[in-house]
């Protein structure tokens, strides 16, 4: 079957590793909900809910709930925020988060129902202090004609009690008109009260920082946040399309004896990982070379390894992101140099893992992967007679089993083999710090 020895070994080892997922924790031809009395068929009549239009496209678990967002890319999305209980049914319905009469948004909406009403949220994530932060991007009808039902915000939610303890209306200098929220990656570092969020704004390529303490956020510009015109070119599932989409998600490592922490990124049109310290991130009063200085290039994955997000498991200090040409996922092991051979893709799978567009590692160390079909969603036409949409689940130990990912870090080794680390001067500095 196979003329090359190494061609059958990754082919066997892919397979060993993708069985480990097998059967999808969840699964759907179409996304339905959990609808009380005769409002679905009311929904239907009037276009609020039009199941061939709904795509997920995040999720996060909390305890036995789990989270998942839809952002309203086309019309009859009923409820952007959402989640399912982990011991329900594999194709079981979603139900609307923090309830119905706060969640659902008409076709005919001009406003959001309530102030607890996410319209339009990509990612969320959930912290240590059992809170869960969305940013909604407050849009509906995005891949025609965009409605703006409410202004863009940050919704941080009390898992413990459901209720909505914290929100933050963005003003109108924090965004840009081309703005799109994707990411929000949460650092308690400083307690819960001191928090910071950090979101990534993929259309304006930046980042906007947020401090709960203070109330306030500000922009982070930078051209390390902007996509690369070479890796703007995919195909999957059939799909070829160019996106010059920029930083599109994030992760932050363990926090350091300062209490700063390494915050890692990428955009989504990129192949390389960039790193800058907290610190720079958390002063707003940074200029523009401090920021410049704090950038670091920590390497290139290698061709046709485009991620749309990626996660850390802080104990094994791996992260994961995914790999939308590959159908997978790909690891690093932080304080490795951070190169093609050293960032495995350790599950691969043109069926299960078709478009893989958010992952998450939970508390418990498994690894959650979402995939959505995106680029036949979008450009193409889906087939609804077949299983579209997917949350697949392993624990992190079984997935890295036999990779670079599971082996220790050798001391030295964490020296860019990348082209990228031979520039010199500004952002461009080599790797120094890698797996301090």
């Amino acid at each position: 079957m196979f003329e090359n020895p190494a061609t059958a070994l990754i082919f066997l080892m892919t397979i060993h590793w993708t069985t480990c997922l097998v059967p999808p924790k969840f699964q759907w031809k179409t996304i339905d909900f959990t609808w009380e009395g005769g409002t679905k068929e009311k929904a239907i009549a009037d276009e609020s809910y039009i199941p061939q239009n709904i795509m997920p496209t995040g999720l996060a678990r909390w305890q036995d709930k789990l989270f998942i967002t839809i952002p309203r890319w086309k019309k009859g999305v009923p409820a952007s925020l959402n989640y399912i209980p982990l011991n329900g049914t594999q194709q079981q319905p979603l139900t609307p988060y923090p309830s119905w009469h706060d969640a659902f948004v008409s076709s005919k909406a001009c406003c959001a129902a309530t102030n607890n009403t996410v319209v339009s949220a990509f990612r969320v994530t959930v912290d240590k202090s059992d809170r869960l932060w969305v940013v909604d991007n407050g849009v509906a009808d995005m891949a025609s004609q965009v409605r703006q039902i409410a202004d863009p915000a940050i919704f941080v939610f009390d898992l413990t009690n459901d209720k909505l303890i914290h929100k933050y209306v963005f003003r109108d200098d924090e965004l840009k008109d081309c703005s799109v929220l994707t990411s929000i990656v949460v650092d308690e570092s400083g307690g819960r009260n001191n928090t910071f969020a950090y979101i990534t704004d993929m259309g304006a390529s930046a980042l906007v920082v947020y401090s709960l303490a203070e109330n306030c956020a500000w922009r982070v510009e930078h051209p390390l946040f902007k996509f690369d015109p070479d890796a703007g070119v995919y195909r999957v599932g059939g799909v070829d399309f160019y996106w010059s989409d920029g930083v599109s998600s994030a992760t932050l490592a363990p926090p350091l004896r300062d209490g700063t922490s390494d915050f890692y990124f990428h955009p989504t049109s990129s192949t390389k990982l960039f790193r800058i310290s907290t610190r720079a991130l958390k002063n707003k009063y940074a200029t523009r070379d401090e920021i410049n200085k704090a950038m670091e290039i920590v390497g290139d994955r290698g061709p046709n390894s485009q991620a749309t997000a990626c996660d850390m498991d802080q104990k094994r200090n791996v992260i994961f992101y995914t790999q939308l040409s590959k159908n997978g996922v790909g690891c690093w092991k932080v304080g490795a140099a951070f190169c093609e051979e050293n960032t495995p893709l350790v599950i691969s799978d043109c069926n299960l893992l078709e478009f893989p567009n958010d992952l998450k590692v939970d508390p418990e160390g498994n690894l959650w992967i979402l995939s959505d079909r995106q680029s036949r969603f979008l450009y193409d036409a889906m087939d609804f007679e077949q299983f579209n949409f997917r949350i697949l689940t392993a624990p992190v130990a079984k997935v890295i089993e036999g990779s670079t990912c599971e082996k220790p870090v050798k001391p030295g080794s964490a020296k860019s083999k990348s082209k990228d680390d031979k520039q010199k001067g500004g952002f461009f500095k080599r790797n120094k710090s890698a797996g301090k």
